[in-house]
Formats: C-alpha cells, sequence, structure tokens
C-alpha cells in the first residue's frame, strides 16, 4: 500500500500532486529503544520487531513520530508527549495467520503499550491536540507535509518479513538514512489509489472504509482485574495473591496469571503485556486531548485491540477529552481496574463503543458513543467493506471470565452519556449480533445516571443470564447481570470486595443501590424494529412499515412499548450456554420494573431535542439538549471520583459542542455548524485576602464549571455557576496565590 492522495480533491483545494515543502524531520520510534526476544515454543529465542523504550524519553512537536512496531514503555520510564505531536503508524508488517496467538507466533499489532509502572503523559490541548493516526492520513495539522516519504508496509500473510526495504516516494529528497534515528524529506509526489484519505462524501467516502490499520494505546496498571479468582465466595479479591504470568522455557506457554489480564494479541511480550494488582490508586499517566483514529488491527478472530485498551488502570490516571475514528473493534475497553474519564467520544467502531470487563470500577462523565457510518447522506448503504462491522451493542458490560461470582464485581458509574445507536437504515438489521443498547451480560452492570440511549433497533437495554427463558426471578438467577439490576446486596459495600464508593475507605455493609441502576436516563427511538430472533419484537416488520409510519406521524411512530424497550430473551452465545443461538434470558420483569419505577426517573418515548437523523451517521448532528432535558429538577448524581453532581442534564452536552475543532468527527462534517465549541476567555487575579479570583466572559443562562489544578495534570472542581452576563467571577476561597502552582480552567458545559 503506498501513500495516498486523492488528486480531484487536491485539485478542489488549490494543491497539486507535486508539491516543494519545508523539510520535515521523521523520527522511527524503533530506533529509540531496544529489541524484544520472546520464547518461539521450542524453547528457541526469536527476535520480533519491536522497541522497548527503557529510560525516560520526550517527544516534541517539531517531529513526526513513526511507529513501525509495537512499541513499549518500560515500568518505572516515562514518556511525555508535547501538546500538537503527531504520531504516525505504519501498517503492521507480521500477521498471525495460523488461528493462534501465541509466542510461538508472535504479532506485530503496532501498538503502544505502557507497562505496569510505566507513564505516558500525553497532556494536550484543544488547540494542540496528541493524534496518533495511520501513516497516510492527511487530515492533521501540517496535512500532506508531514506523511512520511515511504512506502506503508503491506501484511505479510505467512512469511512474516519484518523490517521490509522502505521505498522512497517518487521525486523526493531526503537526509540520513531512512528507518535509523531521525531523517529529513521534502518533495515528491504521492500517489492516488484506491484508499484515499479523503473527505468527499460522494465518490468512495473512503474515510468511512478505512480501519484496522494499525493497534492501538495501551494502558497496563496495577489496580484491581477480578480475572483468575476460582472460588465464587471471595469477599476481599484484592487481598488475594496476585500472580503475575509466566513463560513455559521449552513451549513458549503463558500461564499462571491471576489477578490480572494479559493484552488482547500482544502474547509475545509477557514481561510488558499485563495489567491487574491490588492498587486501585495507581497512576499511568495523563492523556488529554488525545485522538486516535484508524486503529484496532485484529490478530485472529476475537484478538484485536482497541483505540484506548486499559489493562488493571488506576483511578489516579488522567483520562480526559479523548476521541477515536473508526476503529476496527472497540474505542475504550477497560479490563477491571478504576481509571475513569471525562469528555469521551467514540466515533463508529466495529463492534462496541464502551466496553468493561473484569470487575471495572471506573467513574465516567460526559461521553459520547455514534454507531453506523455505513450510511451515505442518502440513506442507503456506502462503499465501507463487507468485512467491516457497523457496531454492536452501544456499551458491552461484562464481569469477571473466571467466575461470575468473583468480586470485586463490574459496577461502573456512567453519567451524562449520549449513546447512540445504528439507527434504522438498509444495514442496521442484519443477523450479526442484536442491535440494543447498552448489553450486560456475565454479572456486568452499571450506575447510569442523567442519559440518552437512542436509536437502538432491537431495544433500549439488554440484561442477560445463561439460564433458560423460563426462569422468573431474581434468585433463580445465580451470577447473571439479572441479579445485579433485580436484587439489592445486603453485604460488600460498593463493589461487594468491601470498599466504598471511593474504592479505598472500608465498607462490608449493605449497597446504596442496586449494583445495576438507570436514574434519569431518557430512551428515545428505541425498539422500532423486528428481528426473526425469539424474545425481540421490534414495533415494525420491516424498514418499509417503520418509513411509512413515520411520514404519517412520527411522534406515534417513534413510541415503543416495554416489549419493543426490553426483548425477553435473545439468541447469542452467552459464557455457560453449551451451543452458540441457545436462547438466553433478558430483561426478566424484576429488571424491567425495576428500571420504570418512579423513583428512578427513567423517560420513555421522550425526544431529549437532538437533532440527529435516524436513517444515518454522516452529517447534520447536533447534541445540544433542548426543554426539560436541559434544566433536570430531578437530577440526583453521585458526587465520588471527579462525578460533577451539577450536571443537572441528560446527556454529553448541554450548551458546549466540547468535540468540536480538535476531532476527526468535526472535519469529517459530522455537526451542525451552528453547534460549535464554546471557549470562555479566563482571566486570574487576586483580592486583598490574595485569594484567587477567576473572571470569565460567560453566555447568558450557560452553565460553567470552574476546576483547579496544582499539578498541571490533575484538575478538581470549584463551582458550577450558570452564566447571569458576561462578566462572571467565581473566588476560590480555599487557596491563596503564592503557595504553590495554581491553575484554572473554565469549561462550558
Amino acid at each position: 500500500m503506498k501513500n495516498k492522495l486523492l488528486l480531484t480533491l487536491l485539485t478542489a483545494i488549490g494543491f497539486a500532486a507535486s508539491f516543494k515543502a519545508e523539510a520535515t524531520t521523521f523520527v522511527d520510534v524503533s530506533s529509540l529503544g531496544t529489541g524484544v526476544d520472546v520464547i518461539t515454543g521450542t524453547g528457541a529465542v526469536r527476535s520480533v520487531n519491536a522497541a522497548v523504550i527503557s529510560v525516560n524519553q520526550r517527544w516534541t512537536r517539531d517531529r513526526v513520530y513513526i511507529l513501525s512496531a509495537n512499541v513499549i514503555v518500560k515500568s518505572g520510564v516515562t514518556l511525555v508527549i508535547e501538546p500538537g505531536t503527531l504520531i504516525r503508524a505504519e501498517r503492521p508488517s507480521l500477521k498471525v495467520d495460523t488461528g493462534t496467538e501465541a509466542p510461538a507466533n508472535p504479532a506485530d499489532p503496532g501498538a503502544i503499550v505502557c507497562a505496569r509502572g510505566g507513564k505516558i503523559i500525553a497532556n494536550g490541548t484543544a488547540d494542540a491536540p496528541i493524534i496518533f493516526t495511520s501513516i497516510d492520513d492527511p487530515h492533521v495539522p501540517g496535512g500532506y507535509e508531514t506523511i512520511p516519504p515511504i512506502e506503508n508496509k503491506g501484511v505479510a500473510a505467512s512469511a512474516q518479513v519484518q523490517n521490509p526495504e522502505r521505498i522512497l516516494r517518487t521525486g523526493g529528497v531526503s537526509t540520513g538514512t531512512i528507518g535509523v534515528a531521525t531523517y529529513t524529506y521534502s518533495g515528491g509526489t504521492l500517489t492516488a489509489d484506491a484508499f484515499d484519505y479523503d473527505l468527499a462524501f460522494g465518490g468512495t467516502e473512503s474515510i468511512h472504509t478505512l480501519e484496522g490499520l494499525w493497534g492501538g494505546i495501551v494502558l497496563c496498571g496495577k489496580a484491581t482485574v477480578s480475572k483468575g479468582y476460582s472460588t465464587p465466595t471471595n469477599t476481599n479479591a484484592r487481598t488475594e495473591l496476585i500472580t503475575e504470568p509466566t513463560v513455559n522455557a521449552t513451549t513458549g506457554a503463558v500461564s499462571g496469571a491471576k489477578g490480572v489480564e494479559a493484552v488482547e494479541g500482544m502474547a509475545a511480550f509477557p514481561t510488558h503485556a499485563f495489567g491487574g494488582g491490588d492498587d486501585d490508586t495507581d497512576n499511568s499517566g495523563c492523556l488529554r486531548f488525545v485522538e486516535v483514529r484508524y486503529g484496532g488491527f485484529i490478530v485472529i478472530k476475537d484478538k484485536e485491540l482497541n483505540s484506548f485498551s486499559n489493562y488493571g488502570v488506576g483511578q489516579n490516571t488522567v483520562m480526559e477529552f479523548l476521541a477515536d475514528w473508526n476503529n476496527a473493534d472497540d474505542s475504550f475497553e477497560f479490563w477491571g481496574g478504576a481509571a475513569g474519564m471525562r469528555w469521551a467520544m467514540s466515533c463508529f467502531p466495529g463492534d462496541d463503543g464502551l466496553d468493561t470487563d473484569q470487575g471495572y470500577l471506573g467513574a465516567n462523565q460526559f461521553y459520547v458513543q455514534f454507531h453506523n457510518n455505513g450510511i451515505n447522506s442518502s440513506g442507503t448503504k456506502s462503499t465501507r467493506g463487507s468485512g467491516v462491522n457497523i457496531g454492536d451493542s452501544v456499551t458491552e458490560n461484562d464481569g469477571s471470565e473466571s467466575s461470575n461470582t468473583t468480586r470485586p464485581y463490574s459496577v461502573y458509574t456512567l453519567a451524562n452519556a449520549t449513546l447512540v445507536g445504528r439507527g434504522y437504515n438498509a444495514v442496521a438489521v442484519d443477523a450479526v449480533e442484536p442491535q440494543c443498547g447498552p448489553n450486560y451480560k456475565d454479572n456486568g452492570s452499571v450506575q447510569m445516571h442523567n442519559s440518552i440511549i437512542m436509536d437502538s433497533p432491537n431495544g433500549g437495554i439488554l440484561v442477560m443470564d445463561t439460564q433458560g427463558t423460563t426462569v422468573t426471578t431474581a434468585s433463580e438467577a445465580g451470577g447473571s447481570a439479572i441479579n445485579r439490576f433485580a436484587v439489592k446486596r445486603t453485604e460488600g459495600g460498593f463493589d461487594g470486595a468491601g470498599k466504598a464508593s471511593d474504592l479505598t475507605t472500608a465498607d462490608t455493609g449493605a449497597a446504596a443501590n442496586t449494583d445495576g441502576l438507570y436514574k434519569n436516563v431518557w430512551f428515545y427511538r428505541c425498539g422500532l424494529l423486528d428481528r426473526t430472533q425469539a424474545g425481540v419484537n421490534g414495533k415494525y416488520d420491516t424498514l418499509a412499515a417503520l418509513n411509512a409510519a413515520i411520514t404519517a406521524d412520527s411522534a406515534a411512530a417513534f413510541t415503543a412499548s416495554d416489549s419493543n424497550l426490553f426483548p425477553n430473551a435473545i439468541d447469542r452465545r452467552e459464557r455457560g450456554a453449551s451451543t452458540a443461538g441457545v436462547a438466553v434470558r433478558a430483561n426478566i420483569q424484576l429488571v424491567v420494573d425495576q428500571i420504570k419505577s418512579t423513583e428512578n426517573k427513567n423517560q420513555f418515548n421522550l425526544n431529549p431535542g437532538l437533532d440527529i437523523p435516524y436513517n444515518h451517521r454522516i452529517s447534520g448532528i447536533d447534541l445540544r439538549v433542548t426543554g426539560d432535558a436541559k434544566d433536570l429538577t430531578t437530577s440526583a448524581l453521585p458526587t465520588y471520583r471527579n462525578i460533577n453532581a451539577d450536571a443537572t442534564f441528560v446527556g454529553a452536552v448541554r450548551d458546549n459542542m466540547w468535540m468540536r475543532n480538535w476531532t476527526m468527527a468535526d472535519k469529517a462534517g459530522l455537526f451542525k455548524p451552528e453547534a460549535v465549541a464554546i471557549v470562555p476567555e479566563v482571566v486570574v487575579s487576586a483580592n486583598g485576602s490574595n485569594q484567587p479570583v477567576i473572571t470569565f466572559g460567560g453566555e447568558v443562562g450557560k452553565k460553567y464549571m470552574v476546576e483547579v489544578s496544582t499539578d498541571n495534570r490533575t484538575y478538581s472542581k470549584i463551582t458550577t455557576v450558570t452564566a447571569v452576563d458576561g462578566n462572571n467571577t467565581v473566588t476560590d476561597t480555599a487557596r491563596t496565590v503564592g503557595t504553590g502552582l495554581l491553575l484554572y480552567r473554565v469549561i462550558c458545559l
């Protein structure tokens, strides 16, 4: 695959196919670390195309960094990435093609992996985001001049050629040896072919067809992972022995892990590529204003990477203002741990947007999920490849793989989320998976508040277990997600393993709520299409019938019954089911009653005021809510772990389209022009008592959160105010000027 450029697009915007530019300095990251030797399975040792960074490094915005293979940030090492830095990944040269993934047959998914005890500090800004993307993507600051002069590696199917010859772009001039340390390049001709990264919505729509071109970002921490415990009566998994993985020197097999999870697709690196432990406060660094594009390299079936993969990552890791675009698998996946996110957006994953496993306990707020870019602007199927998934559940939520009742349970928090499913079009009713909203299985659960679930054709929620469809009481469910939603625990504290909601204070008492909780969640345009599966009863048998009903009366057409919103069974292989395609139980009446209870204030078939087309996902989107959704009188958000309880609205956006200007979604034209980001001007001064006074220009009626940082890494809320005029002030009475570093920011909600 060669560097690409759509010639017609260049003509339209005034560029030529050949250009002269200032020389760009490229850095081959494989030259910045040492190689890795792995056991092959016969006792022999094989050198793997990877780089282990063993000393602290700083990647700077004046260079373009090329990931030519796996990059591992070793334990004890910190990698700092400056705001505005561009990291480009070559297509992996090694691909497992034998149906197994093991050290004997190592893959090169082309990921950047932060090992346990290592840190990545990628502290970008809205004006200078840090972008990880494919080697040939021109839609970045600096454009085509930042594309490397080399041919992108193809995937060697069986030869597993390492370090293939790099071919220069035609007519260019390089200084230095390409692939060794740093080199510069200028001039040359880009070659157009079928894989252009264009932004035109007619023609190929190729920005919507590309995916899985490299791996992604992987963080490994020391927080709790519930995998590996065989006794279902654990009272506190953290106190049990943590066993790290070992490699058999003869066979190369990885075994013996307990309380940790190995990174999918990275079995060749057991020393570095696993996460887990007993420190939920662990810190793997900071990811802020970071975007991942076209990732999710698939090693083999069920072994793939995500845009952001998190293994046992602790709650002191900062993750905010994150985005992805066209990942082949999930956008954000958490295996255990307690890391949380704020202001994160998933755009068009091949599988789930947010995937949680193995006792995940994080707290997340302001999250946007979009599924299905397989539809063009006229509502028909685009040219996206037949092998590309258009998305599964908006979130998938699992418990432990070892035993469904192993603790801690997966009890994570999701507040102010906007979850948009596949929508209603010709490819949204395929037979691959049920197209529901959030899916809970294997004893997984969530505490969801002030959120929107919409455009999920086969139901708004799917709470499953392995029992037959005739079971009607939660006591018969055993270790199932139904128990998490239908029964309030009488012991175990917040996580079932003896901890309070702060995850540090001991608490073995009754849980405050059921582990599965929906509160102030609005369901809209869900459950409107039928499916040839037991228990999935959509309102309409066909898309044509739905479209006709919308033409006649859209409000009535979008109103679904309980049987539409809550499927009572599903044909899907569940852990413990003997064969694929067996109908497993879903959404028993106790679950439906809990979700529909008046005390939880959930709303059904009520429009939160979003401007999102129901039949495609390409353009014209406005995520700002209106009416009652904008100012909830019943909001009851939790206050633990940086959740802002003042976000008294549903969805991820009240007034401020915070994903504008710095994301690929913005460049691709997903949003209405008038749906803009609001960036207030902020001035900090001192009053007569030497207390900081934060003055900002707010727009009347809009909510603003004022936060402070004393380390240029973590921010905490001072207050949230509703602007009354153009000159708003907040005094930080808890601090004084001159006593240490104080940084303030004001974010419109």
